[in-house]
């Protein structure tokens, strides 16, 4: 037995070597799988579980009490977990989510013109570089969203498979992916305008037709009490009131310090004052600031110009996009989605993994050195919304600041950047799927 043992260390080594990459991540999922499978406060089990289970029985999913601001299609989805124990359902989800955190991130470095990393492949320095730095710009998020277990890796792998699928040209999965993550959360609607701005409107269409679609089918569960049905139960109690004269905008069933889309930095910046205290830095309400118009009309003139800019960059309006530029340019609809969002809060931050690979691979792997200090600022950025590396008070200040906002905005400014110049000595073929391929990342 120790004979054998000892004749197979040599081959683990030698397997570690190889694959760096993959025994990182396994060393941190299994630092990260106990406090997963430990936490007392599960966000998926008592918002998404819990409304699941008031579904199952007959009763209001939209309690007060239980914090469910989500489509009814996310109430649906988690109406399975009901049927588990806690202990296995927690396993189970931490099983789900590790699966889409592995998909998504492979399927994010393949998009990017990322080749093989590991597996005995020798490449570049550079190209390990551009991997560490550009994944430091989205993993943070990722990790925020695991210990809260939110849904969005869940969500970053339906819109990076969408993604993958839309650069093989099969439109209509694409559509279908981008679907089912807008179903759960509204902002990968914005996907739909893009399709039809390169020239596939039946596939805009379906991806519409699957968001409303699937959140029909809660009703075949029990409809509510007041006999409409949920989706317009979600309306009236959610998105009814965002047009209010008396809304302010960024304002959603969160601390607006967490709000880090374009409306909640805009709210926090007129609106609050952040003020450094003995414990923690106090944000509290300005005695004067400007009222709900002013601010509306401050954030939208604001997210037009930034989607004129983007429109302008991408030119070629009902055309296909240029090759050598998919990415980047899908990676500006992922930023927008988090910019032009009412509620934008860390854990759905991720997807910045799909950018950061794009800026870090033009920067260090194609010799573009002037994005180099834009890179730069991204890390520190990311790394500046660190609740561990920070303490309590500085991570107040820095959300307050918007950090994440402005990453966001210099994530965008590269990748608009990375489209004018069309620069496809970075593109790493993605084949055109046939009918028997398989939806995986490029090598």
């Amino acid at each position: 037995m120790i004979a054998r043992a000892l004749s197979f260390a040599p081959k683990v080594r030698v397997w570690l070597v190889e694959h760096p990459y993959t025994a990182a991540g396994l060393l941190l999922l299994a630092a990260l799988a106990v406090p997963f499978l430990t936490r007392d406060d599960s966000e998926w089990e008592y918002v998404y579980v819990r409304a699941a289970n008031e579904l199952r029985a007959g009763r209001d999913i939209y309690q007060p009490d239980i914090g469910n601001s989500y489509p009814p299609f996310a109430t649906l989805v988690a109406l399975p977990f009901t049927a588990l124990s806690p202990r296995a359902g927690r396993v189970l989800w931490l099983a789900v989510n590790v699966g889409c955190l592995a998909f998504m991130l492979r399927g994010a470095w393949g998009l990017a013109g990322g080749g093989p990393l590991q597996g005995g492949t020798r490449a570049p320095v550079s190209a390990h570089l551009a991997a560490v730095l550009g994944a430091l710009c989205g993993v943070w998020y990722l990790q925020n969203c695991l210990a809260h277990q939110q849904t969005d890796v869940v969500l970053d792998a339906l819109l990076f498979g969408g993604c993958l699928a839309l650069a093989r040209e099969r439109s209509l999965l694409a559509a279908t992916c981008f679907g089912l993550a807008a179903a759960v959360k509204c902002t990968p609607l914005l996907w739909a305008p893009y399709l039809v701005w390169r020239r596939r409107p039946v596939a805009a269409a379906l991806l519409v037709a699957v968001a409303l679609g699937v959140n029909l089918l809660p009703d075949l569960v029990h409809l509510p009490e007041s006999g409409r049905l949920w989706l317009s139960e979600y309306y009236h109690r959610y998105l009814r009131p965002l047009g209010g004269a008396d809304h302010y905008v960024g304002t959603w069933h969160s601390d607006i310090v967490y709000n880090q889309s374009l409306a909640g930095a805009a709210q926090r910046w007129l609106t609050t004052t952040c003020e450094w205290a003995p414990a923690d830095c106090v944000v509290s309400r300005r005695a004067e600031h400007p009222g709900p118009l002013a601010l509306t009309v401050v954030v939208y003139g604001a997210e037009a110009l930034i989607v004129l800019l983007t429109l302008a960059v991408c030119r070629r309006p009902f055309g296909p996009a240029c090759a050598g530029r998919n990415a980047p340019e899908y990676a500006a609809v992922l930023l927008l989605m988090l910019l032009l969002s009412p509620m934008s809060s860390k854990a759905h931050f991720g997807v910045l993994i799909l950018p950061g690979f794009c800026l870090a691979r033009a920067a260090l792997v194609g010799n573009r050195r002037l994005l180099l200090p834009l890179l730069a600022a991204t890390v520190v950025l990311a790394a500046a919304s660190n609740k561990d590396l920070l303490g309590e008070r500085l991570y107040t200040l820095s959300l307050w600041l918007g950090c994440v906002t402005w990453e966001t905005l210099l994530l965008l400014a590269g990748c608009l950047a990375l489209v004018l110049r069309n620069d496809s000595r970075l593109s790493h073929t993605i084949p055109s799927a046939g009918p028997d391929t398989a939806l995986r990342p490029a090598a």
